[in-house]
């Protein structure tokens, strides 16, 4: 054994001598023992026999060999027993080194038997691993003189603590391999290998088609995720096939479903599935007029009820079940009611609906619920206090002659009881009215045991109404204030809350109950159709999807203003093209202006009509929920984040402050025209104004003043013009591509907390470029964005005659309500920034009797907006701020970046919400500056 391989034997047997294995230790030090004695063997030749060479053979003998063995001595002569000394030892020699030889092979195997050969820690094979697995990474080893190779391609672990660590961070999605390498001299390499797989991407989710159910039907909700994937609908699993296909049903309809699917690798996504409810409808659209007790049994008053009818003028007749008096006019069969002397026989219900259903006419039954004085009395003489609103003095409540407690379940049973047995008596419909708390300051009212808000006390009543009523077939309806739309508190109705839980809500839209400026109607009372109108337009909206219709009551009676056909005819044609083709007409006089009705009401108006098909918006991905980043700070001041939502501005209140209203067109990589942006600048935008507390908001919203922000946030108005393929193009499966600014828009909503996709798109010809651009316009609306117009044909509107500039916009208009019939069209931007000579225009008119308006007017780049409630603030004359190119610069006098820069410096002139609707907070020498219609809203702060 030559001396470099001596070495190395030696180096083994140490290193197995260190083992922590017994059996290992014990190899290594059979190793060194045979290393020794061959070692010995080897000297003691050496000093036997003189020098020896290469072979191990005496000088003279191997001279002799190699001349052919000449001269060969003789056996047992001294030479010969010389030799024979010399050749046991070369045995001894050789025998030795076989041993040591095999003894080596055995503890290689020993070694290798006992222990990998290369420690690496690291995953199981083949795991899937997800992204936050991905982040968490990491290969190590102790053992140095190792090579690694990830994919094929050398990478270097960190020392750390002793350690070689790898950790990869960033790779694609897909399979890899990592290689751990390393060699030694005497036995073959080590090497050690992991392979994985890598998916960052969550499971996407498709129903079959979007949560529709009609009315009163249990839902049923089917569709896909990636096999392997898990479903979960409240916590609760929902069960997948191998295919990854998935179906379940709820037996009642809830608002919308939120459901969150799960894939091998951990991914998770978020699905908000919003469910739409199709009303169900009577077999004709109805038009009614209410009837009182007492004009039912007035022969004269029912004679002109029964011409409207024989006229085709009217098709369904309101009767009172339980008037505002307390009175129920039909001798009702509930006990209650006859022994406190509210039944009176005034009228025979049965009769009077076997009369109308003869003639194809629907019955309503109209009960009157909490303004009760019959009730209210008998129950607060009986000691059944709780029964009655009480004044914080522990009194009754005295408005209206008494007011019964909604929260009381002796009053809420009391009045099922009656529309049940109104049921029975075959009425089609039962109209709740009064189902409210009186109308007042909340604080000058007690309701005993009142739980939860007097909001949540009127739904839990027309809950167990429906649930009650719900085998006898009969509609239920819920007559509603107008203003309830936009200010749901002041008599305790939430009006999609209540939706969800009747057939139709009925709105009291009467034009003389309007105060001056509602709606921006100067005079309501002098203008039925803008107020009918814009009031229903509210309505529509907190309606959608909820299963009900809106059913308006209309005013056919004069107070302040007289009212002829005229006027009753302007408020049905306002209700038609706000989407109620149905009305309910108020005379407490019962006497009807017959000349603003036509004769086209359809009968036989019985039973339940034929549900139409709806457009119905499909699931909604979700923002991942991630633990929320602190945002960068503003100079303005410091940025603060709350849980679930996005940065906060960290000012104080100020709703009388600057709006930022930014103006975009194209966003494309090319950015070929001077107001256009790149992707890259776009998201760059969006992240400037959400690490400022900015909340994007559409122009409609920024008009009613409706911003319906957080606390501590600011309004941003995000508008785009010229609905360019660039601002939204959709792919096969009917997504938005990823580059184009709605794209970008959903993106950035996944990964930043509290921002929502909002804004307002501008329509001309040929909607984003394509051939189906009314899809694109539908797809906007079902997922929150809003269109104004933009005129047809983009032509500066100041070079144009004045019946031109209104064809332009009529015509505008009909590309968006061709594909949204009834839409209603807020704002209206100038294209090219030109104004009409007569700038009236830009806010209303008509062209061949079709009118378009009143219009928000939106101007081209020049300073922020004023506050919606501020005396400055001009509907027809909104300033927006150009969209800014990178690198943004203060210099830049019309852009983004000069005027966010001048926001920052200036944070006391930026509007931030107070987070209350119902006020408007700001410092109180701002006062002045807010339009007198708000003051009464005002809140100063120092």
């Amino acid at each position: 054994m030559d001396a470099e391989r001596y070495a190395e034997m030696v180096r083994w047997a140490t290193a197995l001598e260190r083992s922590e294995t017994a059996e290992l230790r014990a190899a290594g030090r059979a190793i060194r023992a045979l290393c020794e004695e061959n070692r010995a063997l080897a000297d003691r030749l050496s000093s036997s026999g003189g020098g020896s060479g290469p072979s191990g053979l005496p000088d003279g003998q191997r001279a002799r060999r190699a001349a052919g063995g000449a001269n060969r001595p003789h056996p047992g002569s001294r030479r010969t027993r010389g030799l024979s000394r010399w050749s046991l030892s070369l045995t001894r020699l050789g025998v030795s080194a076989a041993v040591l030889a095999v003894a080596a092979a055995g503890a290689l195997v020993v070694v290798r038997a006992a222990a990998p050969a290369l420690q690496v820690t690291g995953p199981p094979s083949n795991t899937a691993l997800g992204s936050s697995e991905l982040a968490a990474l990491a290969f190590k080893s102790a053992q140095r003189g190792t090579r690694w190779e990830l994919d094929g391609r050398e990478v270097h672990p960190a020392l750390e603590g002793g350690m070689l660590v790898l950790r990869p961070g960033a790779l694609s999605d897909g399979n890899h391999t990592l290689v751990v390498r390393r060699d030694a001299r005497l036995f073959r390499s080590s090497r050690r290998s992991f392979s994985f797989v890598v998916d960052t991407t969550a499971p996407t989710l498709r129903l079959d088609g979007p949560a529709v159910v009609n009315a009163g039907r249990p839902l049923a909700i089917r569709g896909v995720v990636e096999p392997g994937a898990t479903l979960a609908l409240a916590g609760q699993r929902v069960s997948i096939d191998a295919e990854g296909r998935f179906s379940f049903s709820r037996p009642i309809a809830p608002a919308s479903l939120t459901l969150v699917a799960r894939d091998a690798a951990g991914n998770a996504s978020r699905w908000r599935v919003p469910v739409t409810v199709i009303p169900r409808r009577p077999a004709e659209p109805i038009r009614a007029v209410h009837v009182t007790a007492y004009g039912w049994a007035d022969a004269t008053l029912r004679a002109g009820v029964m011409r409207l009818i024989d006229e085709r003028r009217i098709n369904a007749v309101e009767l009172d079940l339980k008037d505002e008096g307390g009175e129920v006019g039909w001798n009702a069969p509930v006990p209650l009611a006859r022994q406190m002397g509210a039944a009176l026989r005034i009228f025979d219900l049965k009769e009077a609906v076997a009369r109308l259903h003869a003639k194809g006419i629907r019955v309503i039954g109209r009960l009157v619920c909490f303004r009760d004085p019959i009730h209210a009395s008998a129950a607060w003489k009986a000691g059944r206090r709780d029964e009655v609103v009480q004044t914080p003095q522990h009194g009754p409540y005295a408005a209206y002659g008494g007011f019964t407690n909604p929260a009381s379940p002796a009053v809420r049973k009391y009045n099922i009881d009656i529309a049940l047995a109104a049921a029975d008596a075959g009425v089609d419909e039962i109209l709740y009215d009064y189902v409210r708390r009186p109308d007042g300051p909340i604080a000058s009212m007690v309701f005993p045991g009142l739980r939860t808000t007097p909001e949540k006390a009127i739904v839990g009543f027309l809950t167990e109404s429906r649930r009650a009523l719900s085998k006898s077939g009969v509609f239920v309806g819920a007559s509603v204030f107008g203003i309830a739309a936009t200010r749901p508190t002041e008599v305790a109705q939430d009006i999609p809350e209540i939706a969800r839980r009747v057939d139709y809500v009925a709105p009291m839209v009467y034009p003389s109950h309007w105060g001056p400026g509602e709606y921006d109607v100067a005079n309501p009372n002098a203008s039925p159709y803008e107020i009918v109108a814009r009031s229903l337009a509210d309505f529509q909206k907190q309606v959608r999807g909820t299963g009900a219709r809106v059913v308006p009551w209309l005013q056919d009676f004069s107070l302040g203003y007289t009212y002829g056909p005229a006027e009753v005819a302007d408020q049905i044609r306002a209700a038609r093209e706000a989407g109620s083709d149905e009305f309910l007409l108020w005379n407490a006089a019962v006497t009807y202006t017959s000349g603003a009705l036509g004769t086209t009401a359809k009968v036989p108006a019985l039973g339940q009509g034929t549900s139409s098909a709806v457009s119905a918006p499909g699931p909604v991905r979700l923002p991942d929920l991630k633990p929320a980043k602190k945002a960068a700070a503003p100079k303005a001041a410091p940025a603060t984040v709350v849980a679930g939502g996005g940065p906060l501005s960290g000012l104080p209140p100020n709703e009388l402050g600057r709006v930022p209203v930014i103006m975009h067109h194209q966003i494309r990589a090319d950015r070929v025209g001077d107001y256009d942006q790149t992707p890259a600048e776009f998201r760059a935008e969006l992240e400037q104004l959400w690490k400022r507390g900015y909340v994007p908001i559409a122009v409609g919203q920024l008009l009613d003043g409706k911003l319906g922000l957080p606390k501590g946030t600011s309004p941003v108005v995000m508008t785009f013009d010229d609905s360019t393929r660039e601002q939204l193009a959709l792919d096969g499966s009917g997504n938005p591509l990823p580059g184009t600014a709605v794209g970008i828009m959903l993106d950035f909503a996944r990964t930043h907390a509290g921002f929502t996709p909002r804004g307002t798109f501008y329509i001309n010809r040929d909607p984003f470029g394509v051939q189906d651009g009314a899809r694109l316009i539908r797809w906007l609306t079902a997922n929150g964005f809003e269109l104004g117009n933009h005129t047809r044909d983009h032509l500066p509107l100041r070079t144009l005659d004045n019946e031109s500039v209104q064809r332009q916009l009529v015509l505008g208009a009909a590309v968006i309500t061709d594909a949204l019939p009834g839409y209603r069209i807020r704002s209206m931007a100038l294209p090219l920034g030109s104004m009409p000579k007569r700038e009236r225009l830009a806010v209303g008119g008509s062209w061949q009797k079709h009118r378009y308006g009143p219009y928000g007017v939106l101007l081209v780049g020049a300073n922020p907006a004023p506050s919606p409630f501020g005396s400055s603030f001009d509907r027809a004359a909104i300033p927006r701020i150009r969209s800014s190119h990178l690198p943004f610069s203060v210099e830049d006098e019309l852009g983004f970046s000069y005027w966010l820069a001048d926001l920052d410096r200036n944070p006391a002139s930026r509007y931030v919400s107070d987070g209350d609707a119902r006020t408007i907070t700001a410092p109180a020498a701002a006062k002045s500056e807010l339009a007198p219609r708000y003051r009464q809203r005002f809140v100063a702060r120092p």
